[in-house]
């Protein structure tokens, strides 16, 4: 291929990953953990400062990032907010992803890092995670520049920089770096015979001041998250303490086998069928090009291969389990598939053409799978990537309830109930109101309340504390979690009779 098809190439194939992943951003409803993610910002704006939590919430860097986005929106506090800042953040980062590839040119050339963007570029999941405003795009991102900053020479302590910028975004990190260990000892295993101890000291001489510098940057990197730019030194202490004290939320809890269902057995919803399957192949043969007798950077290969199932299989056996978790070892495994490539051109023309069309296919199917994720089936619990997602409906909440409040009694649903838990991301969908309170348990004076919405496991007693002052409307918010609408009833005869005048 000549320069100009190359350039050409990676244009497209980062023009068509862009197009996947800024196109209608904002059309789907804002799922729960975006809405916390949000408020989080919210907070951080209003008082200046951040304080982690080592208990509830993940590293700093996601907020951090997005506050200048909100700002340059002109949203400088909660009730202003909208969807499109934060998730332009998520769906940049996921973009510059599929750029990281070409660092890996001068060890394998052009076609192994082409294709390999090309998978990263259409994958549904990465594509899915990218235009939703959680960690996990950024965490891909860190990840995958510390795998290039290390596949070049690791000098200056660069890998550590990335190291702390994973660090600073979630704690999951440590199993990456767990998983990297283990792949990197693993290949040492294999080249045992060939590692004398002149090996060993010239290795030590070359990298160890890289890998001194490394643990020093990650450490000063991180550091200055946590401690809001080393204002509040406590910051660095919990952000230690969070591997010991964080709490997960129940309900996610599943099989050793659910990676592997999601992401390599084929299955029907919603009348399309999902499958990661391609991938996984194009993964296997570049696994198995390391065993070529003139295989480029063997090591190098299985190396990947090894932290690509240390990944799935650490997360296989922690029994918390969600769609995005995935997210980082699936790019391992993107980035393995291009590999696949490697030794194209002296391979016979059988094979060749194999290659051409398992990868044309894997393309062709990904590209389908990741418009119709983030298409029709975008808050829908048939598409397997949207989990837990919000109810569309929601969306028409806020100005619905603007409309109902014009005819109320003194032109204002104000103050409003929420009572239960887990009732994320309903706070996003009242932000314009300004006097919104939250129980537990319903109050003794609920029903001087205009407006109560109460959560599945509390609605039984708040419907026996209003049921002959209120009118119940059921409505949804999350997949599989209803919410009920209390409306007071003179607001709602009001309403009744203008919709029929």
């Amino acid at each position: 291929m000549t320069r100009a098809t190359i350039i050409a190439y990676w244009i497209a194939v980062v023009l068509a990953g862009g197009f996947l992943r800024f196109d209608e951003l904002a059309s789907r409803p804002f799922h729960a953990d975006e809405a916390t993610g949000a408020r989080l910002a919210a907070v951080r704006m209003g008082s200046g400062d951040y304080h982690f939590d080592p208990t509830h919430f993940h590293g700093p860097t996601m907020g951090y990032l997005a506050i200048p986005l909100f700002r340059s929106y002109g949203e400088n506090d909660w009730a202003e907010m909208t969807k499109t800042p934060p998730r332009l953040l998520m769906a940049l980062a996921g973009t510059l992803i599929l750029l990281v590839p070409l660092a890996w040119r001068r060890r394998f050339g052009d076609g192994p890092p082409l294709l390999a963007a090309a998978l990263l570029a259409t994958s549904p999941l990465l594509v899915y995670y990218s235009r939703m405003f959680i960690h996990e795009s950024l965490l891909v991102l860190f990840g995958m520049l510390v795998l290039a900053s290390c596949a070049r020479a690791p000098r200056w302590g660069l890998p550590g920089v990335f190291i702390g910028l994973m660090f600073a975004t979630k704690e999951s990190f440590a199993i990456s770096m767990i998983a990297w260990m283990a792949a990197a000892t693993l290949v040492l295993i294999e080249q045992r015979q060939a590692l004398s101890r002149a090996w060993w000291a010239n290795a030590w001489q070359s990298y160890g001041k890289s890998i001194g510098l490394s643990i020093l940057t990650a450490a000063l990197v991180s550091g200055y998250f946590y401690t809001d730019g080393f204002r509040h030194p406590a910051g660095a202490i919990h952000a230690v303490r969070t591997f010991f004290e964080y709490k997960t939320v129940g309900g996610h809890e599943k099989s050793f086998g659910y990676y592997f269902h999601l992401m390599v057995l084929p299955f029907k919803g919603g009348g399309i069928w999902w499958f990661g399957t391609p991938v996984v192949m194009l993964a296997l043969l570049g696994f198995a090009a390391s065993f070529q007798r003139d295989a480029k950077c063997p090591r190098v290969i299985r190396f990947l291969a090894y932290a690509t199932l240390g990944h799935f299989f650490i997360y296989s056996v922690i029994t918390y389990k969600t769609p995005w978790l995935g997210c980082l070892p699936w790019a391992h495994a993107c980035l393995l598939g291009g590999l696949s490539l490697v030794g194209f051109s002296h391979q016979k023309r059988w094979i060749k053409v194999t290659l051409g069309l398992l990868g044309g296919f894997c393309l062709a199917t990904q590209w389908t799978q990741a418009r119709f994720a983030t298409g029709r089936f975008a808050s829908d619990e048939r598409n397997p990537f949207a989990y837990v997602p919000t109810r569309s409906d929601l969306e028409d909440l806020s100005p619905w309830l603007k409309k109902l409040g014009q005819t109320a009694p003194e032109s204002t649903l104000e103050p409003m109930a929420v009572i239960g838990t887990d009732y994320w991301p309903l706070p996003w969908y009242l932000r314009a109101f300004k006097r919104v309170g939250y129980w537990a348990q319903p109050p003794s004076n609920l029903m001087e309340f205009p407006l109560v919405f109460a959560m599945p496991a509390v609605e039984d007693a708040v419907s026996n504390q209003l049921k002959t002052t209120h009118t119940a409307l059921p409505r949804g918010l999350r997949a599989g979690v209803p919410i009920t609408l209390f409306v007071r009833n003179e607001v709602w005869r009001r309403w009744m009779k203008s919709a029929n005048d």
